[in-house]
């Protein structure tokens, strides 16, 4: 069921996506974002094949398809990914795919070095029917459920930025919040059921719902400006943009959360900035907002 779900995702993001603005070697090859503390407010996407002097071959299945037929897959240990891009001591890693499924794992496991991010099958390029251009790889004594094997993977996010930024363009004016920026500006808290990322997440603690979150609604950070007529971008640092009419969204009082239970949010819960949009509570939503009911991974807002 997962492999049909992502695979259905993966074609409907390729249909709405301007392939013409990806660059061909990024397209051929693949890109990995490393957000670590102080850098998630920037991520940068960097050319997989910046690894290849890291590069290991791997005797493996994806359990999605035929597990018991095995092929070599050549990529680069996690591990090692994180080392070169100056990560110290962790807890766990998350990984996010282009369709925004989530994987979190453990230090314990990400310090396999067979545990690793492929990009060749047989000698060839990963394809998007088998989870390219980057996909994650266990060794088969691990076992590993097939909802683990991260496809598609964009993003590596180890153990949680203690810094994050959310980046709000409005009126010709640039402003990054921090979360004390953010609690400045009188704060709800709100009890909610919150939607979160479909994946897979290892030893991590369950979200009991309904939460408690702390969040701003976006009137209050458009507090001053005529935004009559004009849309707002939400884009999510892994995903695509999404674009919406602003006067719904102010007029349901849709929010940017940024805390659950007095926490910031981790990334494997869609963190660290979330869109809530009250779809049920609100029928001008309807239609235009997501039916989870959430934007994940939130980095930028634009008002154009």
């Amino acid at each position: 069921m997962r492999y049909l779900y992502v695979l259905l995702l993966f074609l409907l993001s390729v249909i709405a996506c301007d392939a013409s603005s990806l660059p061909a070697t990024a397209e051929r090859s693949g890109s990995i974002t490393v957000m670590g503390a102080h850098h998630g407010a920037h991520p940068k996407a960097v050319p997989f094949s910046a690894f290849s002097d890291d590069r290991v071959t791997l005797l493996a299945a994806d359990p999605n398809f035929d597990s018991t037929r095995l092929s070599l897959y050549s990529g680069v240990p996690l591990q090692r990914i994180l080392d070169r891009a100056g990560v110290g001591p962790i807890k766990g890693v998350t990984l996010i795919g282009r369709d925004q499924y989530v994987v979190y794992l453990p230090a314990e496991l990400v310090a396999n070095p067979q545990v690793i991010i492929a990009s060749e099958r047989a000698g060839k390029p990963l394809t998007p029917y088998r989870g390219g251009p980057l996909k994650l790889m266990f060794p088969p004594e691990l076992q590993m459920h097939l909802s683990a094997y991260c496809w598609y993977v964009d993003t590596v996010i180890p153990d949680y930025d203690d810094s994050p930024r959310v980046t709000v363009r409005l009126g010709g004016k640039t402003k990054q919040y921090t979360l004390p920026d953010l609690d400045a500006l009188g704060p709800e808290k709100r009890s909610l059921f919150l939607s979160i990322p479909l994946g897979y997440r290892w030893d991590f603690p369950q979200l009991n719902q309904p939460s408690r979150v702390t969040a701003v609604s976006l009137e209050t950070l458009f507090a001053g400006e005529n935004l009559a007529g004009k849309q707002v971008t939400l884009t999510p640092f892994s995903g695509r943009p999404m674009i919406l009419p602003v006067e719904p969204l102010l007029a349901c009082e849709v929010m940017l959360v940024y805390r659950i239970n007095d926490e910031s949010i981790h990334p494997a819960l869609g963190g660290p900035f979330s869109i809530y949009f009250p779809v049920m509570a609100c029928g001008d939503l309807k239609g235009i907002a997501p039916e989870t009911a959430s934007l994940f991974f939130l980095h930028e807002i634009s008002v154009d």
